[in-house]
């Protein structure tokens, strides 16, 4: 019989090996992540897709909404934040809230017409949604807006 405790003669990888790796380990696992990723960023737009809206949405009514002021509501979806702003007396723009970054929401600053992402710092205009500094890499999606008889509209048919 042995001097060694069974549980050693069972698994006899020495302590100092056992989290030795080869370079061709490395590399599998380098590159089945990186497949990995890729094909998610690819995929995410079909796994996830952002649900187009049919039918025109009531926001406010114009008096509810103060030039130089803001009103959130959900568009698409429910699930999807949207900011509605009052640039002038007659001038409104609506957008996604969702930071083109990391999809942290955007806050309206009218002193300086922009939307502003508090997360890393990005800004946007508020007149059109483009990327004024920061990390994001694309514009905030802008919705169409429409008033009839005192009440503000987004319509997701051109008109």
């Amino acid at each position: 019989m042995s001097d060694q405790p069974d549980w050693k003669a069972n698994y006899p990888i020495r302590q100092s090996s056992e989290h030795d790796v080869t370079r061709r380990q490395f590399a599998k696992v380098a590159c089945c992540s990186a497949l990995a990723v890729g094909a998610g960023f690819l995929a995410k737009d079909k796994l996830f897709p952002v649900p187009a809206a049919k039918e025109p949405k009531l926001v406010a009514r114009v008096e509810e909404v103060p030039v130089g002021g803001y009103k959130l509501f959900a568009y698409p979806t429910e699930h999807h934040p949207a900011i509605l702003v009052r640039l002038g007396e007659n001038e409104f723009a609506a957008f996604s809230q969702s930071c083109t970054h990391l999809m942290c929401p955007v806050n309206y600053q009218h002193e300086k017409r922009q939307l502003y992402c508090p997360c890393h710092e990005g800004f946007f205009s508020a007149k059109d949604g483009s990327v004024l500094a920061g990390p994001p890499p694309r514009a905030l999606p802008r919705y169409p807006v429409e008033v009839r008889d005192g009440e503000i509209w987004i319509n997701p048919k051109p008109a």
